[in-house]
């Protein structure tokens, strides 16, 4: 498509009249200009221009130019009506124009703006509530840390207290084993110290009869 835009641009730009470029003018400030069949006030006009138009002018001849309208349709208008500059109304048009798309450019950057302003309060709250939250984990970093430590400490100490109450319950049982021990020895002894006087007493009891019936037989005797 591109292509045969250039092409027909190139036909257009060989059946021009003159030989040169054409270059973009401005009807003066005029009311209305005639554009004409030839370089003259006596040819027939084709097309009435407002001042402020933009034409083409394709070749000069004296004081005519030959140039193409806007329409697209050629003809020769007498080159004083023309000027390279913009009339002043065509100049404020542009300007106001110009103006109205920067008013809805800046509308639209404010907007943007406004958005971006927008999206970093959230952020600065999202940041401020990400900072609220990393305090209070660290507060219970912190507090679990202390925690652990004392329950390190706890469970040393309380290792500790095992350790000692089995050692006490060690002595306590080697106590108890002496302690039978040294009771069945005792109740050796009293059945020992039981016996020896039953059998003293029997003893003496014999020895004690014995010399009484000796000292009868004697006083038989």
């Amino acid at each position: 498509m591109r292509i045969q835009c250039l092409m027909a641009a190139l036909a257009a730009l060989l059946f021009l009249p003159a030989p040169g470029w054409a270059q973009q003018l401005y009807v003066s400030d005029v009311q209305e200009i005639t554009v004409r069949t030839g370089p003259s006030m006596d040819n027939k006009i084709v097309q009435m221009v407002r001042s402020g138009s933009r034409i083409e002018k394709i070749r000069d001849e004296g004081e005519w130019a030959m140039v193409r309208t806007d329409t697209g349709k050629e003809g020769w208008v007498l080159k004083r009506y023309l000027s390279p500059d913009a009339p002043v109304k065509v100049q404020f048009e542009d300007f106001k124009a110009r103006n109205a798309d920067l008013v809805e450019k800046a509308g639209k950057v404010e907007a943007i703006i406004g958005k971006y302003e927008e999206e970093n309060k959230n952020l600065q709250k999202n940041l401020s509530a990400s900072q609220s939250e990393a305090a209070r984990l660290k507060s219970e970093y912190e507090a679990l840390s202390k925690a652990n430590a004392n329950v390190a400490e706890m469970t040393k100490s309380f290792q500790e207290m095992r350790a000692a109450h089995d050692a006490a319950k060690q002595e306590m049982e080697r106590l108890r084993r002496e302690n039978e021990t040294l009771r069945d020895i005792s109740d050796v002894k009293w059945f020992l110290a039981g016996a020896g006087v039953f059998f003293g007493g029997w003893l003496f009891g014999y020895l004690l009869g014995r010399s009484a019936r000796k000292k009868a037989n004697r006083a038989y005797l």
